[in-house]
């Protein structure tokens, strides 16, 4: 490439990369067809005198991302690299994502809609700012831990200042009659009124095998563990419990105080935030019934998720 053609490329490229102009408004400033103008900048690409880079997060695997998102269909895939292996660090970064993702996506006037766990706890905690909406709980407290979901609402609507609706009763109760009487109390009915309008969800994963869960730990103590078990139950999203194929078994429906099966299903946009080994399983019966819109998960399990069958 000779001197003249150097500077005529050079400007060429200048002028496109560097000032935003288009191929038709350099070509007419030349006196050039726009076809000209792009084989210049083509040539500007070839001979080196133009290098485009991509500073990625290091937070996130792009390429993961989206064959996510293309193998599953999702409205949204995020795969985070983690650092290290241990749950703790795991659900902290997720829960970072899962923050920022909100911040992101969140506008004036939705509702929204979260569960609770440590994962969604650790998303609370990093979130900084959020468009003014209304947080409803999706289900009742499973434990009574700072995981719980009122806990999660209360941080939620604070960096919010919407309004809070939270489920201020257990998860998984022993009987029908007594989950009907709670349903009748004025701030639950209130609450459970809500979920009708939710336009985007977050939700944790549950995993029965292995047992990585809070419902699970709660159908022990109500004495319904043996019976869902046996009804092959892989995974729960709120009390909407799951098998390995994605079909919804086992109601525990009657007994519990959460959204309902139908209603996650109305929701325009539910985000499953799920990671580490013990979910693999768990999230890929997610994926499967068709309740999960976008998945916000590690790198490493991310993997396993596009080896195993669709």
């Amino acid at each position: 490439m000779g001197p003249d053609e150097l500077v005529r490329i050079s400007h060429v490229a200048r002028r496109h990369y560097l000032e935003g102009r288009t191929k038709i408004e350099i070509a007419e400033e030349l006196g050039l067809s726009r076809f000209k103008i792009a084989r210049m900048l083509e040539d500007a690409l070839e001979q080196g005198l133009v290098k485009i880079t991509i500073e990625a997060p290091d937070s996130l695997d792009l390429d993961l991302s989206m064959q996510l998102r293309a193998r599953f269909g999702l409205t949204r895939a995020l795969a985070v690299i983690t650092p290290g292996t241990t749950p703790e660090l795991i659900q902290d970064r997720l829960g970072r994502a899962a923050a920022d993702l909100l911040s992101e996506i969140v506008t004036d006037g939705d509702v929204l809609g979260l569960t609770a766990g440590r994962t969604l706890t650790a998303m609370a905690g990093h979130l900084r700012t959020l468009a003014t909406c209304e947080v409803v709980q999706l289900a009742g407290v499973a434990a009574p831990t700072p995981e719980n979901g009122v806990e999660v609402i209360r941080q939620v609507s604070r960096i919010s200042g919407g309004r809070s609706r939270a489920i201020f009763a257990p998860l998984l109760v022993e009987t029908a009659a007594t989950a009907s009487a709670l349903r009748r109390e004025p701030g639950i009915m209130e609450t459970f009124r809500r979920f009708d309008s939710v336009t985007k969800a977050v939700v944790a994963v549950g995993s029965w095998s292995p047992p990585d869960s809070q419902l699970y730990d709660n159908a022990g103590r109500a004495g319904a563990l043996d019976e869902l078990l046996a009804a092959g139950v892989k995974a729960e999203i709120c009390a909407t419990l799951i098998d390995e194929n994605g079909a919804v078994v086992g109601s525990v429906a009657e007994r519990s105080l959460a959204v309902s099966t139908e209603q996650l299903r109305h929701i325009p946009e539910v985000i499953a935030v799920a990671g580490g080994p013990s979910k693999t399983g768990a999230v890929i019966a997610a994926l499967r019934s068709g309740i999960v819109d976008s998945l916000v998960t590690d790198a490493a399990l991310a993997r396993r998720l596009l080896e195993s069958p669709v």
